[in-house]
């Protein structure tokens, strides 16, 4: 329930920082009040003021986005905003796309939090403006910073889940900066070592940045490049081990796997140039690349019970350039811009009992779009938008969208937008070895929302914001009629849902952020019933039907609450609280084979709260502390991979130790 006091905050005083500039929400620098879609800003003071140790905590329970974590170090983390999983989210690293290829999906888990300046997420309809992988949103994550002297940051972060091993956890971090005339180059290095809860949760990470740009009246010019290197034990889910359930062959009380391996080395690099042409006139190319390098190690049980000993590479490469024009007129401004990029994959897989296989992939697509803002008079401005994609294997898709912007009172904005957004297929849905489906079509949608922004007091920020997605044609692998498991276009989704923004300085000491989502969320799946195959006879039969059910993955509501205290004695204290409702996943049982059912799993619904005490002990140096999950919460984000098992665990209490140093 929204609360009356936002509903007449809504209605108050002086709209405040609506002039904040951001740029990924039109891909150009515009002030917030004049974006017609749903946008908010996580700064760097959001990310110091809870003490966070990673990207999850900065994220999680913020207004429309959800986060999925295995609870391992250096596991993969995802993105859901507003219910669309992380493979309909585009996730960029300063306006590089992390998404990968395969899935679609971005793993969180490669950014070093240290190095993170600010996070613009965008919610409303992008696809008219960036293309694919859009259907959820977008999120930017950036860590350029302009300095305007030379500095360097030292971080040094001890945690732990037990006081038996106080260094189970050791973070290290160094950010320099020098700014020279036009001139600033920027270097961060990052490296993270964990032993892990559970057995085979052990961690190496490392993480190295470096950025150069000029900058001139008339050009800037950037270049950038960024390496992560991750080695990490795969415990898989936590087992049920009683009477019923023995000790995974492989693994033991705390992990199904005690072999099972990943090394990852990821690296980015980008050039950007603007050319300053006049106060009316932009125009900006970005040349970029990527390599990404998986190997995966994994030793398992065959039907026959042999040991079954499996090593998997996958290389990834993408090459991408854009670019866009902006034209600026007294009541007008219009965008023009060009996307291309090709993407390719290399796998290899050895394997002594069914012999090593290798296969191969690429693909490219190239888009084009135009955006313009129009102000009709004092009050109202429109916004329309529109893109055209064409990919070597779905061919064309047309993305259009509108916005309008109103100021209903000097007090008061109100912003409604609808657009069609897709999802394109990703690599192992179209080329995996035999089952790849290359006449797969995207995934879309439509997305509406009507939002409402104001400030009921000075240095206080509210917004509310209605919202609904209808999305058709979702992939799902099933068997067709030689009873082949293929990807095919088959299932949808619904989603009905509002969220709640309202932070600010309340007085003189208390800053105070209360964020809320909810979504009601259906999906209508194809379901098999019915599967019968006579081997002997090469035949046999399968009954599909289309099935509605809540949504899996999709929690219902979160609510998150975030103080900042300014205490006296120069200390600070800071608490935040998470209330997140469970959520739900289906799985397949074939146990009145052939008739089939649908098991249900939930995972329970959890409250986290969060507590650090600050001191800044001269200007260049600071110590805080602090405990996670103070009441050692036991939860999970992350379904495991059967009914029987007890998911990905999170991790309990955990107590930090955080040293900054500025020089």
């Amino acid at each position: 329930m929204i609360p009356l006091t936002l509903l007449v905050a809504l209605f108050s005083q002086q709209v405040y920082e609506m002039d904040e500039i951001v740029v990924t929400a039109t891909r150009y620098p515009l002030a917030l009040q004049n974006i017609a879609v749903a946008t908010m800003v996580i700064d760097r003071s959001d990310i110091e003021a809870i003490r966070a140790l990673d990207i999850t905590e900065v994220l999680n329970g913020t207004a429309g986005v959800d986060i999925k974590n295995y609870g391992t170090p250096g596991a993969v983390t995802s993105v859901t905003l507003r219910g669309i999983p992380s493979n309909g989210t585009l996730v960029l690293l300063d306006g590089q796309p992390l998404n990968l290829m395969t899935t679609g999906m971005a793993d969180l888990s490669v950014i070093d939090i240290n190095a993170v300046e600010r996070i613009e997420i965008v919610k409303g309809p992008v696809s008219s403006i960036y293309g694919e992988n859009t259907l959820g949103g977008v999120m930017n994550i950036i860590t350029r910073n302009k300095l305007a002297t030379p500095e360097i940051r030292i971080r040094i972060s001890p945690f732990t889940t037990t006081f038996d091993t106080l260094l189970q956890n050791k973070y290290v971090s160094l950010n320099a900066g020098l700014p020279h005339g036009r001139i600033q180059a920027d270097i961060s290095a990052a490296f993270l070592n964990s032993t892990g809860r559970r057995s085979n949760s052990n961690l190496a990470k490392y993480d190295l940045q470096g950025a150069l740009a000029y900058r001139s009246d008339a050009w800037i010019a950037q270049a950038q490049v960024y390496y992560d290197d991750k080695d990490y034990g795969l415990p898989g889910p936590l087992p049920r081990v009683d009477s019923l359930h023995p000790v995974p062959f492989f693994g033991d009380s705390t992990a199904t796997s005690l072999f099972d391996h990943e090394k990852d080395a990821s690296f980015l690099g980008s050039v950007n140039i603007k050319w300053i042409i006049s106060k009316k006139i932009e125009w900006e190319h970005k040349l970029y690349g990527s390599r990404r390098e998986s190997t995966f190690h994994t030793q398992y049980t065959g039907w026959t019970g042999d040991t079954l000993i499996e090593d998997h590479t996958y290389l990834t490469l993408s090459r991408g350039y854009n670019t866009m024009l902006l034209l600026r007129f007294s009541d007008f401004e219009v965008t023009i811009g060009m996307d291309a990029r090709i993407d390719s994959l290399h796998t290899d897989t050895w394997s002594k009992q069914s012999g090593d296989t290798a296969w191969n992939a690429q693909s490219y697509t190239i888009g084009g779009w135009c955006q313009a803002k129009k102000d009709l008079g004092d009050i109202v401005s429109i916004v329309p938008s529109a893109r055209i994609d064409h990919n070597q294997e779905f061919g064309n898709f047309f993305s259009p969208s509108i916005g309008f912007i109103s100021a209903l009172q000097f007090n008061l904005v109100i912003k409604a937008s609808a657009g069609k957004t897709f999802r394109a297929p990703g690599f192992n849905d179209l080329y995996w070895p035999v089952s790849g489906n290359r006449d797969l079509t995207p995934e879309y949608g439509w997305v509406y929302e009507v939002r409402l922004e104001s400030a009921p007091f000075n240095k206080v920020f509210s917004a509310v914001s209605f919202f609904r997605r209808d999305i058709k044609d979702r992939i799902a692998w099933m068997p067709d009629t030689g009873g082949l498991w293929k990807p095919r276009n088959i299932n949808e989704l619904s989603i009905i849902g509002v969220d709640l923004e309202c932070k600010g300085q309340i007085s003189t000491f208390i800053d105070l952020s209360v964020q809320g989502t909810y979504q009601s969320a259906t999906q209508r799946n194809d379901e098999i019933v019915y599967d019968f195959y006579d081997w002997i006879a090469d035949t046999g039969l399968t009954i599909i039907q289309e099935i509605e059910r809540n949504a899996a993955f999709i929690p219902l509501y979160s609510l998150k609450v975030s103080q900042h205290i300014h205490a006296p004695l120069l200390f600070d204290i800071d608490l935040s609280e998470l209330y997140e409702a469970g959520i739900d996943n289906y799985y397949t049982n074939y146990d009145n084979y052939p008739v089939v059912s649908m098991n249900e799993k939930h995972l329970n619904a959890y409250f986290l709260l969060n507590a650090a005490i600050t001191r800044e002990f001269t200007r260049s140096f600071t110590l805080s502390c602090g405990v996670k999950n103070i009441f050692d919460t036991d939860y999970a984000t992350q379904f495991g991979n059967s009914v029987d098992d007890l998911n990905y665990p999170m991790p309990g209490r955990t107590y930090f130790l955080t040293m900054s140093a500025r020089y």
